[in-house]
């Protein structure tokens, strides 16, 4: 893997010293201002990212975010169905080729380059509902990103999912973290007592070889236990009303690709406390929601063992109803997400319309654009926003 010293010439200014570990509110996450991230590589390095998006090497750079320089991290191209060479996604990680160096705290850093997402608007909305309903999810921001001075568009900077954020909302990080690797139609079934069969799958994040018995129980325990008493049986394992809320917010907000994917689960995080059986849900990658404005409030609940058997319990159901009701009570409606809508769409439409990267028509859809703002301006609106035709433009 080569690493090559690279100079500030795009970037004369002084490296800072490190600042507090990010958290709730940071200003490397400020969500009101749009932001500028400058990298600066090889020009043959950068070529060669795009030109092998698809692979994980990474390439020596500098990079600044609002003025803060660090030197000497790794990029590489990220994402699974978003990676493009036109315009990659990326990962920044500080501690590649330096040993324990941070950025404000963290040691890697998201740029979602927003490919599958015309609106740019339902990754931050979705993270804003979860919130909003107690669910620790990740820090996000607009940011413009420019390559040895060429600008290459609007881009998500992400909070990644790590030790940092979860000594951050957990208050904790020795336990086990593993991410939904989508690989297979799976939808929490028994895949035997080797922990290395669900490995593929609950891709290991922290640490990297986990003991995996706690997993292979949970999920065991999941298919084996009757419906009858079996919310019980699932207590070690999850805090049963918490994760009824996490699936009714997915579906409040109409997310197609989540842990009731179309095609099995698929983009989140589960934490498993240290010491304990008990696993948590964290959402991830949630720019395919927003997806339908009749989102049926029962979708594909009956499609995954553990979400089938626990609503089959008339008073679990009654919960997870509930939780609809009350995400659309507080966060589901114009009174929550107009204003918020509004405020990402002063903050960055110009830039979009400069992104010449991206996909998506930024042209055609201003009069659709206007009409869900004048509708929600005026009298019951067109809500919960879930329409694909909030384009910017």
């Amino acid at each position: 893997m080569r690493m090559r010293r690279l100079s500030l010439s795009l970037l004369a200014l002084t490296l800072l010293a490190a600042a507090p570990s990010a958290r709730a509110g940071d200003p490397m996450f400020d969500p009101t201002r749009l932001h500028e991230l400058r990298i600066v590589m090889d020009p043959n390095d950068w070529t060669s990212l795009q030109r092998e998006f698809l692979s994980n090497q990474y390439y020596a750079a500098n990079f600044s975010l609002d003025g803060q320089i660090l030197q000497q991290v790794g990029i590489r191209s990220r994402g699974k169905g978003s990676r493009s060479g036109v315009k990659p996604g990326l990962l920044i990680d500080t501690n590649k080729y330096v040993a324990n160096q941070e950025f404000n705290g963290v040691k890697k850093l998201v740029l979602d380059n927003i490919i599958q997402d015309n609106t740019f608007l339902k990754e931050p909305l979705a993270y804003t509902v979860f919130e909003a309903m107690g669910i620790a999810s990740p820090q996000i921001a607009y940011t413009r990103v420019t390559v040895n001075d060429q600008y290459w568009g609007v881009y998500w900077l992400i909070e990644n999912i790590d030790k940092n954020f979860l000594e951050k909302r957990f208050g904790e990080k020795e336990g086990n973290l593993y991410k939904l690797e989508y690989v297979e139609d799976y939808r929490f079934t028994d895949k035997g007592t080797d922990p290395r069969g669900y490995f593929p799958i609950f891709k290991p994040e922290s640490p990297d070889n986990p003991d995996g018995t706690g997993l292979v129980k949970f999920v065991q325990t999941a298919n084996s236990a009757p419906e009858a008493g079996f919310a019980a049986a699932m207590a070690p394992f999850l805090d049963v009303d918490k994760f009824l809320t996490y699936i009714a917010v997915e579906n409040a907000i109409a997310e197609q690709d989540g842990f009731l994917g179309l095609q099995g689960m698929n983009n989140f995080y589960v934490y498993q406390f240290a010491g304990t059986t008990k696993f948590q849900f964290i959402p991830w990658d949630q720019d395919t929601s927003f997806v339908s404005s009749d989102f049926p409030v029962m979708q594909r609940v009956d499609t995954n063992v553990l979400t089938k058997k626990l609503l089959a319990d008339p008073a679990k159901k009654q919960v997870y109803l509930d939780a609809i009701k009350a995400t659309t009570a507080r966060a589901m409606n114009a009174a929550f997400l107009v204003p918020k809508i509004e405020a990402y769409y002063a903050l960055m439409r110009n830039s979009v319309l400069e992104d010449t990267k991206s996909p998506g028509p930024m042209s055609s859809s201003s009069r659709a654009w206007k009409g869900s703002r004048a509708s929600s301006a005026g009298g019951p609106p067109p809500w919960p926003p879930r329409s694909p035709d909030l384009v910017i433009a």
